[in-house]
């Protein structure tokens, strides 16, 4: 019988799902963690030449969510795969299952998974990118901008692997956490009692601390009517990009707040789309 100890090598890859033009593989083990759920990540990957794979992190403010579903993540899913580009839907521990960095060593020991399997299950190791929306944005802009960082990695699962990205599309995430709002009443955070500082030990976990000239290239879209996380915090991130002399840009979803209607969501996702054309050929 396998335990949590047992190495990464002695469990099998998942069985591979044909249908139509696309392979899915479900409930790829990226990490067994002793006491925890078991990391685990969906991939789906279209027909033809192997793809650019796009590393997608669904939000909830770390209180909830799941990569098995949701309407953001399904939407972007579906778009992605049906322009040619693979994505894998990560898990990564909530705010009271582990505390900061955790979550940020969930998702880039599923970035090291990608790459030491990626060729055997028909992606483009060479180009992996980010998205993802709210909390989810937040880990995409940290992934972005901690490639290198020794202290972030963390020793999950696969190691021996860059966790660095091509490039990543960050959609309403928070970058400074010394000026988080609390949750707006009548929210069902606010209801909850969830607090995103419950989390975070301290502000080493934003992404404006961490910039430099080395950062992934990065798109920011957020409502300008975003009260949960104002739009300064990407104003913040992306002026902080333009000092250290890296690539990124700010699509401002006029009258959005931090969920998109219809109409905001798919010009956020055409824009995605045409950024991760440009950055990953």
């Amino acid at each position: 019988m396998l335990t949590p100890r047992a190495p990464l090598a002695a469990f099998a890859l998942p069985r591979a799902e044909r249908a139509g033009t696309r392979v899915t593989y479900r409930d790829a083990l990226v990490a067994p963690l002793p006491g925890y759920r078991p990391l685990l990540l969906d991939l789906v990957v279209p027909a033809g030449a192997p793809p650019a794979v796009v590393v997608f992190l669904d939000g909830g403010a770390l209180a909830a969510g799941s990569h098995k579903h949701g309407r953001i993540g399904d939407h972007v899913t579906e778009t992605l795969v049906a322009n040619g580009f693979a994505v894998a839907r990560a898990q990564y521990r909530l705010g009271r299952e582990a505390a900061f960095p955790a979550q940020l060593h969930d998702v880039k020991a599923a970035v090291r998974w990608i790459r030491r399997h990626g060729t055997e299950l028909g992606v483009d190791v060479g180009r992996v990118a980010a998205w993802g929306h709210s909390a989810g944005g937040y880990l995409a802009a940290m992934l972005a901008v901690t490639a290198g960082h020794a202290e972030l990695e963390g020793d999950l699962g696969v190691t021996g692997e860059p966790s660095g990205l091509a490039a990543a599309v960050a959609w309403s995430p928070p970058t400074d956490f010394t000026h988080i709002p609390p949750p707006p009443e009548g929210t069902s955070l606010h209801r909850t009692g969830h607090d995103p500082h419950d989390w975070r030990p301290d502000a080493s976990a934003s992404p404006l601390l961490h910039v430099s000239a080395t950062a992934a290239p990065l798109q920011l879209v957020h409502g300008t009517d975003d009260f949960g996380i104002p739009i300064a915090h990407s104003e913040a991130l992306v002026a902080a990009y333009w000092r250290a002399g890296a690539d990124a840009d700010l699509i401002r979803l006029d009258g959005a707040g931090h969920f998109y209607s219809r109409q905001k969501l798919q010009q956020a996702t055409e824009s995605g789309l045409a950024f991760l054309r440009e950055r990953l050929g």
